[in-house]
């Protein structure tokens, strides 16, 4: 069983190394970077063991959500589940993007979330691995704020997978290092340059940024920062964040309680089932249908 959960996650680690290697390569942002930049070993084992960490968990999780919604809202869940695939795939996306947004917005203003995330935060070099530098606490909410509401509506499993693939493939790509222009399409879709602001170092860039696909929520809530002909020189955070496995686990709950109220970044540092009528049980074949949906999820 163990071992079963790491296959999709190596799989799918296989498959992005193999084109994300060459593309940074060809099209690096920062050229002289190494193509394996110090601790991308522990940012792969950090992605591997969330995915072991969090994946019964977010089942449950999710398994709770989709009983309440059950309970609360049955004819909508019913609608939805009729909707076309298609609707309910630009649907899950849109839906579940907003629900970073706002989760992501909080963890850059609540205190105690940022202590989280700022693991993620620490990278001081920017590839497509870092998409895996995540600390598990705060990858299981940005899991819990947008695969939630999905299950909630009773999205269908293939649904929910459009949106897994491509919210998996699209942490990859805005965390490489490549150079890659998107045009106009810069305002609607997320893109390298739009995330790697998100981690810039410079001041200008703070707390901006939030969306994972879709920048125009950036737009509609005013914290887009996407200057033109410019891209960020320093990525970082002042504080500290430990650099072994162990360490960056148990780095958030040894904060002091004295801890900055806002998250500080550095300048000097250098250079993202389905439930019956009764809320006490869930069908076992929906949350097989979405248990390896969620196996991939939990790892990214």
């Amino acid at each position: 069983m163990l071992a079963a959960l790491f296959v999709g996650p190596v799989k799918a680690l296989l498959v992005a190394a193999a084109v994300f290697i060459p593309f940074e390569r060809l099209a690096g942002l920062h050229p002289t970077q190494p193509t394996f930049r110090r601790g991308w070993a522990t940012d792969v084992l950090t992605g591997l063991m969330n995915g072991l960490l969090l994946f019964a968990v977010l089942l449950g999780v999710l398994a709770g959500i989709d009983a309440a919604g059950a309970a609360c809202a049955p004819r909508l869940r019913n609608w939805v589940e009729t909707r076309p695939l298609w609707a309910q795939g630009l649907f899950a996306i849109t839906l579940a993007d907003l629900g970073l947004y706002g989760l992501h917005r909080l963890q850059h203003s609540v205190p105690w979330l940022w202590r989280f995330h700022a693991v993620h935060h620490s990278a001081e070099e920017m590839d497509w691995l870092v998409g895996f530098r995540f600390h598990p606490v705060d990858l299981l909410l940005l899991r819990i704020a947008t695969l939630g509401p999905l299950m909630a509506l009773h999205m269908t499993p293939a649904a929910i997978g459009i949106y897994v693939g491509v919210a998996g493939w699209q942490s990859y790509l805005v965390h490489a290092n490549v150079r890659l222009p998107y045009g106009p399409l810069r305002w609607l879709l997320v893109s390298p340059e739009f995330h790697h602001w998100h981690h810039s170092a410079g001041r200008e860039a703070y707390d901006r940024n939030y969306a994972g696909i879709i920048a125009s929520w950036d737009v509609l809530f005013g914290t887009l920062h996407l200057p033109r002909e410019r891209q960020p020189l320093r990525y970082g955070i002042d504080e500290r964040v430990p650099a072994g496995w162990a360490e960056r686990f148990f780095h958030p709950f040894r904060r002091s309680a004295g801890a900055p109220a806002e998250p500080t970044r550095s300048a000097a540092a250098i250079v993202a089932i389905e439930a019956p009528d009764a809320l006490c049980a869930v069908r076992p074949a929906r949350l097989e249908a979405l248990a390896a949906d969620v196996s991939t999820a939990a790892a990214r």
